[in-house]
């Protein structure tokens, strides 16, 4: 409480709002990757789900783990009526969630982990 007292909700939110962003533009321009996101980044929560062509997102999040150390989340997040909706049932998506200690550098880092496992990095 004591830090987002001192740091102020707004600027936590700013800091969010442009990891996310940025996430979602990288991610959005490798082959194959497809991001669910509202079109309205300021409708946006700082959630970044997506899926790869010809990868199960189990699969995925283990590599993005044990080879590139970067912690994500897979499968259908409590919600499969969700992952019906946008096409993604049963295999659900990854997940990456920025937050307010989150880096600059660690968000390029997931995009390039990505480009690199999906051969366009």
């Amino acid at each position: 409480m004591r830090y987002v007292l001192e740091q102020g909700v707004e600027k936590i939110r700013a800091h969010e709002r442009a990891l996310t962003d940025r996430l979602i533009a990288g991610l959005r321009a490798l082959r194959g990757v497809t991001v669910y996101a509202h079109p309205d980044p300021a409708r946006r929560a700082a959630v970044v789900s997506f899926t790869v062509e010809g990868w199960e997102p189990a699969d995925l999040g283990a590599i993005l783990d044990q080879s590139f150390g970067i912690a994500c989340r897979t499968g259908l997040h409590c919600a499969p009526d969700a992952a019906r909706t946008i096409g993604a049932f049963p295999a659900g998506t990854v997940r990456f969630c920025p937050g307010c200690f989150t880096t600059e550098d660690e968000v390029e880092a997931a995009i390039e982990a990505v480009g690199r496992i999906v051969g366009a990095g």
